[in-house]
């Protein structure tokens, strides 16, 4: 967003304050914003009227007598056939400069013209406008265009980050420079309209929170005064009329979007709504879009008016012949204009500020302020206003204890600064004995959300660098010999897995569910008879914890149990579930390699051997679950959750489930050796085998090799062409000895003799 500097001026005042200086404060404190100047490099253009408009002789051309100055007359050539006596124009005198051109005295088939009349597109002010640009105000002939025009005023364009949607306006961002500064706030009046007559306006829709509308009546389509030409110009906007140019520019001032209705192109009364499927509107860019249900609309009782918070439609805009309108100021719900906006490819000016909410209160402070211009500018009468706010906005309250201001910040808790800082902002608060409680105003809603959003809001205005820096200190602990359970549980933790404690009683519920045997151990005296029996697994429980919780709407989850099961004898055990993603910037998903990776970390720290097969348990996906043993005995098992169980219990994401005999690990002296000082050898063989070939054995084999250092798969490819029942994997074998460099024609010993017990032994061939 573009905004001029001396506009900021309205709310504060910026006298002796450099705006390369406040661009600096706004990018390291609150948004990145970058100076520019606006205009083009003008010398010889002024402001001049017509006196006479002729028909060239020859051509179809105007030849036009202006007054350029006192005294000044001169006769200029120019296309457009709208030109007429007493437009104010600009004119460029001969030898003027308009950038990079130079003006000279010219001859058109035989008329001279002194000088040419200036467009808008020549002055880099609006791209599609045709024609000479002229100046309703009224101004002394000879008056420099640059001054006109206010060429040369420093321009701020900031951009805010998604959740700073106070700063898309010049109030907001006046509020942040004062903030920034510590200026003080100039008082501003704003015009104040009451709800009168009646419209009928219904809300079909809870994203639409506030609807306020207002019908005037008797108003005149025109151009619009330099002024606000010149501010909506400034900001990249182009002019249409007095009309369309007030909603703008009041967005531009206030960040409240409006959006004017041609009233006789209405059948009332007026519905804000879900779109229906394959609904059609013509936007106000002349292309039709085809709604989804994503879409909410303002629609009448016949058919869809403009899409909520995004763009208008063409039939119902403000045209030449306009005479009544019905002005629109709404607050519409941010994530739902956002997809209804992404859904149809489609970004403005008002979605861009809808969708990183606005100020609901404001609502009816920009709706008043752009009815007096319009009465104004305009002219007409309200002659009907309705505001329908159901639910008013109530403040949020946070609290900020002083301790944890002063753990986060390392400052001690400054209540004069704390309290001009906030107030600076608009931010109402009170002191309490232990801390500081927070209103959020409406402006901050979508900002402020936890006490540590106070934090930042404080010690960015403080500045970041003034943040003093002390040392980390760490409290010292004695070191203490832990249970092998204990440094299960911190394994646990630090692979990023909550822990929950459950009852060891369990109901029978999800045991049928699972075809798991309940235990046979019954409580005589329980107390709820559904829920007498000891625990045999700690699966029920760990997946009753997973349905309460997506009941709830938390979908992503790793937790762990450490607790006893009770069989034929009291065992500890290590359960674990995993569901939803494992992060969500990039997102990535659970899968079932997270679990085997799990498990393989915790026995190649706990156990000196293991080896795994593929398990048939009946409650987890055929294709995904895998059992592990030690010394053939089960010691762990993983897999997903059976499709069909899933749908039985309403969960549809995958679920990952395990369980580890923790009375079967033990804690074993690891043994370190020196890294090889002598470089690996590597060769990658593809083998041919049936599908049935247990890839886990066949890297077993291959990693007690002579001189194997590391095993990996990097391909696996099933294809019809292969053969029925066929597979083929690739692997990559890294061999290195600790005495010497290896030769090519003893690592190629080493394979073939390796390639031929695979085949014997597994029938894996060489592809």
């Amino acid at each position: 967003m573009k905004v001029p500097f001396s506009w900021i001026s309205e709310f504060i005042d910026i006298d002796g304050l450099d705006p390369y200086r406040v661009a600096e404060e706004l990018t390291l404190k609150s948004v990145e914003t970058s100076v520019s100047r606006w205009g083009v490099d003008l010398d010889g253009v002024v402001f001049a009227k017509i006196l006479e408009v002729k028909p060239h002789p020859r051509m179809d051309l105007r030849v036009c007598k202006v007054q350029a100055g006192d005294g000044l007359y001169l006769q200029v050539v120019s296309a457009d056939r709208n030109l007429k006596e007493g437009d104010g124009v600009l004119v460029a005198l001969p030898n003027a400069r308009l950038g990079d051109k130079c003006i000279t005295v010219r001859e058109f088939y035989g008329v001279l013209s002194h000088g040419m009349l200036i467009s808008a597109s020549e002055l880099g002010i609006e791209d599609q406008q045709e024609g000479v640009l002229k100046i309703e105000d009224d101004h002394e002939p000879g008056t420099s265009a640059y001054d006109l025009l206010g060429f040369g005023e420093h321009l701020l364009e900031v951009e805010p980050t998604p959740n700073r949607g106070d700063l898309l306006s010049v109030r907001g961002l006046a509020r942040e420079i004062s903030a920034l500064f510590r200026l003080k706030k100039k008082g501003r009046k704003y015009p104040s309209h009451s709800k009168m007559g009646g419209l009928e306006i219904s809300l079909e829709s809870e994203d639409c929170r506030r609807y306020r509308a207002v019908l005037i009546e008797g108003v005149r389509v025109l151009p619009s005064p330099l002024w606000l030409k010149k501010r909506l110009w400034q900001c990249g906007f182009r002019t249409i009329n007095n009309l369309v140019d007030i909603t703008n520019y009041v967005m531009l001032l206030e960040g409240q979007p409006l959006h004017a209705f041609d009233f006789k192109k209405l059948r009332m009364p007026l519905l804000v709504r879900d779109a229906r499927e394959g609904e059609v509107l013509k936007t106000l860019t002349g292309t039709e879009k085809t709604l989804n249900a994503q879409n909410l609309l303002i629609a009448d009782q016949e058919k869809p008016l403009a899409l909520a918070g995004v763009i208008g439609g063409l039939d119902s805009s403000v045209k030449e012949d306009t005479q009544a309108i019905l002005l629109e100021s709404a607050y519409f719900d941010p994530y739902r204009i956002r997809k209804s906006a992404k859904s149809l490819g489609i970004q403005t000016e008002s979605s861009y500020r809808f969708e990183r909410s606005v100020d609901i209160d404001g609502v009816e402070r920009a709706q008043d302020l752009a009815i007096s211009l319009i009465l104004e500018l305009a002219g007409g009468e309200i002659t009907a206003l309705s505001d329908i706010y159901p639910n008013p906005y109530q403040p949020k309250k946070l609290f900020l204890g002083v301790e944890k201001y002063r753990r986060y910040s390392g400052e001690d808790f400054d209540r004069q600064f704390i309290s001009k800082a906030l107030s600076d902002l608009e931010i109402p608060h009170k002191f309490q004995r232990c801390g500081l409680e927070v209103h959020v105003p409406p402006h901050r809603s979508f900002d402020l959300q936890r006490d540590v959003d106070l934090v930042e809001e404080l010690m960015r205005l403080r500045g970041y660098p003034n943040i003093r820096e002390l040392p980390l200190k760490t409290v010292s602990k004695p070191s203490q010999v832990e249970s092998l359970e204990d440094l299960v549980r911190q394994f646990m933790i630090d692979r990023g897995f909550s822990e929950v404690i459950t009852f060891s009683f369990d109901s029978s519920y999800f045991y049928e569910i699972l075809s798991i045997s309940p235990s046979s151990l019954e409580i005589v005296n329980p107390l709820n008879k559904s829920q007498r029996f000891l625990r045999a697994s700690l699966l029920p429980s760990l997946l009753r914890v997973c349905v309460d919780n997506i009941r709830n709407y938390n979908y992503h989850m790793a937790i762990f149990e450490l607790g006893k099961v009770f069989q034929e004898e009291e065992e500890t055990r290590l359960g674990f579930l995993m569901t939803g993603n494992r992060r969500l910037f990039p997102e990535e998903e659970y899968s079932p390699y997270h679990a085997l990776s799990l498990l393989q970390d915790i026995l190649g720290l706990y156990s000196e051997t293991y080896r795994t097969e593929v398990s048939n348990l009946p409650y987890f996906h055929p294709a995904f679950q895998r059992s592990f043993f030690v010394e053939d005995e089960s010691i762990a098992f993983f897999g997903v959750l059976n499709p069909e169980l899933q749908d039985h219990l309403g969960i549809r994401q995958r679920v990952i489930m395990g369980e580890l005999r923790l009375g079967k690990l033990k804690r074993t002296r690891r043994s370190y050796r020196q890294i090889a000082h002598y470089p690996p050898v590597v060769r990658d063989i593809t083998l041919f085998m049936d599908k049935g070939v247990d890839v886990d054995k066949l890297i077993s084999h291959i990693r007690s090799k002579e001189l194997m250092e590391d095993v990996r798969i990097f391909s696996l490819y099933t294809d019809e062409r292969l053969g029925e029942g066929k597979k083929s994997v690739s692997f990559r074998l890294t061999f290195r000895s600790r005495e010497g460099t290896l030769s090519d024609q003893l690592v190629n010993e080493l394979v073939e003799g390796l390639l031929k017990e695979l085949e014997e032994k597994f029938g894996a061939k060489l592809r």
